[in-house]
C-alpha cells in the first residue's frame, strides 16, 4: 500500500522533471533562435573581465577565514 507521503514525494519528483524538461527545452528554442548569442541570455557579463579576475575571490576569503592548526 502506497502511503500519502511517498505519492507526494513521487509527485514533487516527476515536477521537478518536468521544470527541468521545460528548461531545457526553452534552451534549445533560445539556442536555435539565437544562435551562438543565445549565451548571453544566460551568462552575466559574458564580456566582463571575469577571466583576469578569476581567483581573486579564493584568495580575499583565504585571508578573512581563521587558519585551523
Amino acid at each position: 500500500m502506497v502511503t500519502i507521503s511517498e505519492t507526494l514525494s513521487n509527485k514533487e519528483r516527476l515536477e521537478k522533471v518536468w521544470h527541468a524538461l521545460q528548461a531545457a527545452q526553452q534552451l534549445q528554442e533560445d539556442r536555435l533562435t539565437w544562435g551562438i548569442n543565445h549565451v548571453d541570455l544566460y551568462v552575466e557579463n559574458i564580456d566582463g573581465d571575469w577571466l583576469e579576475k578569476w581567483g581573486e575571490d579564493e584568495e580575499e576569503l583565504s585571508e578573512k577565514l581563521p587558519i585551523n592548526s
